[in-house]
């Protein structure tokens, strides 16, 4: 049936349109999401893997392993320097980071009062953060030289010994040595941190204080210092994977010596593992200590969840 002409001064109506069809949101976010979980197979979760299942084999260097239980982890906790480095990396994950804590909430405050070249003095607080750790580490080794290094000269001139000191191969003392320079390392990162914290800190609760006549120190304790504990919490438990898991300090500094005294658990794995070609001896080490990881990592994540919600 053929269609009437339309009156003058009307078109005919536009095509229907067909309606376009929406992917699922939860779509596009697995699509955006793809590119970044290859990225961690590839880099994280396949070397994860890998790790833990070469802990449990004879695997050598060059060559392939067969399964051998929990063989790996006997040897290692019968084994004295297994031990003494567990002790080594408690003893300077606990002590460095108790100090960076309460010599970073000391410059924090004292960084945050207003002074001259306030910006000059703060970028060169911060400046340590901001060197590599290789370079870091090197120069830690000139200054500890026990024949040339700056600090032994020092020492000598001002007097305050009447003997070299043997920083790096007196194994009472190279182990200080290294939470020396690792504190000087990871102190500008709680500096930073608390610096940050202290001036999102409301100005009207320690005016407030003030008047009802707290002094500077009870200031401090009773109202500065609870606003920081989200921030504080958070600064421990990063600084303490990190500083768990330092490496080349300690590698360039002593490489683990002297006679295994200043050995941590990396430092450990990589002399089984690369120096003794026991790959399956050198990743148990590392495996051994995965579940202190977990639980320090569940607990910051669970601590950024409150704060989220809070």
């Amino acid at each position: 049936m053929a269609s009437k002409p339309l009156p003058e001064g009307f078109s005919a109506p536009p095509a229907p349109v067909r309606p376009r069809r929406h992917r699922p949101d939860w779509l596009m976010a697995y699509i955006f999401l793809a590119p970044a979980a290859a990225i961690f197979a590839a880099f994280i979760a396949y070397p994860l893997v890998d790790g833990i299942s070469t802990a449990f084999t004879d695997r050598m260097i060059a060559q392939g392993g067969t399964f051998n239980g929990i063989s790996n982890f006997a040897t290692l906790f019968s084994d004295a320097t297994f031990g003494r480095a567990s002790l080594n990396s408690l003893f300077l994950t606990l002590g460095t980071v108790a100090v960076k804590l309460v010599l970073g909430l000391t410059f924090a405050v004292l960084l945050s009062q207003r002074m001259p070249a306030r910006g000059l003095i703060r970028a060169l607080a911060f400046l340590p953060w901001a060197v590599p750790g290789m370079i870091a580490s090197l120069s830690w080794k000139w200054i500890f030289d026990e024949q040339s290094g700056v600090l032994q000269y020092l020492v000598l001139q001002l007097g305050l010994s009447d003997r070299p000191i043997y920083w790096l191969s007196d194994p009472s003392v190279a182990l200080f040595s290294i939470a020396i320079a690792m504190v000087w390392q990871g102190l500008p990162f709680f500096t930073m941190m608390f610096v940050a914290a202290l001036a999102s800190v409301p100005s009207d609760l320690n005016e407030a204080a003030a008047i009802d006549g707290a002094g500077i120190v009870r200031r401090f304790f009773s109202v500065t210092l609870p606003q920081l504990r989200g921030v504080i919490a958070v600064t421990v438990m990063l600084s303490t994977i990190w500083t768990f898991n330092s490496f080349e300090m300690v590698y360039v500094l002593t490489g683990g010596g002297p006679a295994g005294r200043t050995h941590i658990l990396p430092t450990l794995a990589y002399e089984y593992a690369i120096t003794q070609s026991h790959l399956g001896l050198g990743s148990a080490v590392i495996v051994s200590v995965i579940p202190v990881f977990v639980i320090l990592i569940f607990l910051l994540t669970q601590r950024m969840l409150k704060q989220d919600e809070a």
